[in-house]
């Protein structure tokens, strides 16, 4: 599916007429082609993934908990959800998903859009003296891009601060009730059995964060597929590869 968008993409850009590439940078249609046929692709592809791998991974961890220590693996099943969402904000955390990036604009006002703008063009910026005024748009982009650095890491401080704070209180829950079927079962669990039974629940539930972490964000796909689709149902008001029209006898 990557292969057939790619090509039906590039193919739709080549019969634009020369009007559309005036209005539009270099940068963005070179991004558009390159990167929004692989949002696409990882959008439709992902989502089966991570189901597969959370499924399989949640019902590993729970099967070898019922088996060694049932009442404990019952109350994990109620702990699940939150351990999820702790599990996937520091999963988040510790692969940079949460700095910055956000505000960070694709094409033309791109730091990297006005850096291969230039370039293509140095000599008109050149022949017009427009050196500086390219400089004072590159480093206002940059100044864009970074966002409120203190606004971010307050985000991010919070939210480390939340998903160990999650992680702590659900372990010192079972902690406490293994400790109680323990004290008060010894002859049917024993300490082997509730070390098996956690750390089986806990190891999946690393992989559940670490598998949702690999999802594409939804939007973006929406907008990168909306933008593939107002590209290629574009009709070209002049065609180069079209065989209609008058021929030469």
């Amino acid at each position: 599916i990557n292969k057939r968008i790619r090509d039906t993409t590039f193919s739709s850009l080549m019969r634009q007429e020369v009007a559309f590439f005036d209005k539009r940078s270099v940068g963005s249609i070179t991004s558009q082609l390159q990167d929004d046929a692989a949002f696409v692709f990882a959008f439709s592809g992902e989502p089966v993934r991570t189901l597969v791998m959370n499924l399989s991974s949640v019902m590993t961890g729970i099967t070898i908990s019922l088996i060694y220590m049932w009442p404990f693996a019952l109350l994990s099943l109620g702990i699940i959800p939150f351990m999820g969402f702790a599990t996937a904000l520091e999963m988040k955390r510790f692969l940079g998903e949460d700095e910055g990036g956000e505000n960070t604009e694709d094409g033309r006002d791109s730091p990297s859009g006005i850096i291969v703008e230039t370039l293509l063009n140095i000599r008109t910026v050149s022949a017009l003296t427009l050196e500086e005024q390219r400089y004072e748009d590159y480093k206002q982009a940059l100044t864009k891009a970074e966002g409120d650095l203190v606004k971010e890491s307050a985000i991010s401080g919070i939210l480390a601060g939340l998903a160990v704070g999650i992680q702590q209180w659900v372990n010192a829950l079972q902690f406490w009730w293994g400790g109680w079927l323990l004290f008060n079962y010894p002859t049917v669990f024993g300490f082997e059995d509730f070390l098996i039974a956690m750390f089986a629940l806990l190891f999946s539930l690393f992989a559940l964060g670490a598998a949702a972490q690999g999802a594409t964000d939804k939007p973006k796909a929406e907008a990168a597929m909306g933008r593939l689709q107002f590209l290629m149902n574009r009709k070209s008001e002049i065609d180069p590869l079209s065989t209609e029209g008058k021929k030469l006898s």
